[in-house]
């Protein structure tokens, strides 16, 4: 059974200083992200982690990693190749596909259709666009059904069997394949960890590298950044000296709550 694993890294902007974010607001580009640290989204990871468990436990599949973008995403492909992945793919391109669900789908569509992969698993939505679009575009291209909010899956080819998260309830399913995945993180599952061994002969594995042209993606440009206000509830206490303060606080405060 061929399973393939769409992901897209994405650089962290909790690591940009505010002198980044506030010299991105004097023009339209925003902020610099090129030097930041990359990495799968949460859900992406949750869904790599289930994979590898479903392998552990005797099912017989073959894994392909596929990521879009540039070559920051060598790291994380060498890294699922160290986990037990047969195979790594990197469709290179230096497009803003933060916002291009559409352009990303067709990517997947294509590989699918060359390489006849039974089960496409991605991640709910990424942490840049949050739109969530992605796997639903991919299965109305292939003409298959769609699942997401997943939380656990289970293969029993040529079926799988499924955990839906809804807003009222958790919803078990049994499909047949082919299908798309849409995994939600819930917290129980983590990516392992490989060993020195396996990071090693990953270091000279074979990644395959395909450019794409992402010329029909509209360029994006940062309008305006605004900085959230972050305000306490304060009383400020006015006294001539720190006793006077002192006895404002006891008086005005900390009297009512102290119990008899």
């Amino acid at each position: 059974m061929n399973i393939l694993l769409a992901f897209k890294s994405e650089p962290d902007p909790s690591m940009l200083a505010e002198k980044d974010w506030q010299a991105a607001t004097k023009e339209t580009c925003g902020p610099d992200t090129s030097l930041l640290r990359c990495s799968p989204g949460a859900d992406e990871q949750a869904a790599a982690a289930l994979l590898l468990a479903q392998r552990h436990k005797g099912c017989e599949m073959k894994l392909t990693a596929l990521s879009i973008g540039d070559e920051r995403s060598l790291h994380w492909l060498r890294y699922f190749i160290a986990l037990g992945f047969d195979r790594s793919v990197l469709l290179e391109t230096k497009g803003d596909l933060r916002f291009a669900p559409e352009f990303i789908a067709r990517q997947i569509a294509d590989w699918q259709r060359k390489h006849n992969a039974d089960v496409i698993v991605t991640g709910c939505q990424s942490s840049e666009g949050q739109n969530g679009q992605t796997p639903f575009l991919v299965a109305e291209m292939l003409a298959w059904p769609c699942f997401t909010m997943v939380e656990r899956f289970t293969f029993e080819p040529p079926f799988i069997v499924l955990e839906q998260r809804t807003a009222t309830r958790v919803r078990r399913c049994r499909v047949r394949l082919p299908a798309v995945i849409a995994v939600r993180q819930c917290g129980e599952v983590a990516l392992p960890v490989p060993g020195m061994r396996q990071r090693l002969a990953a270091a000279k594995a074979e990644i395959i590298r395909q450019t794409i042209s992402c010329d029909e993606v509209p360029v994006r440009e940062c309008q305006l950044l605004t900085r959230p206000e972050q305000c306490r509830r304060a009383t400020l206490i006015d006294g001539a000296t720190a006793q006077e303060k002192a006895g404002i606080l006891w008086q005005d405060y900390l009297r009512q709550r102290m119990k008899p």
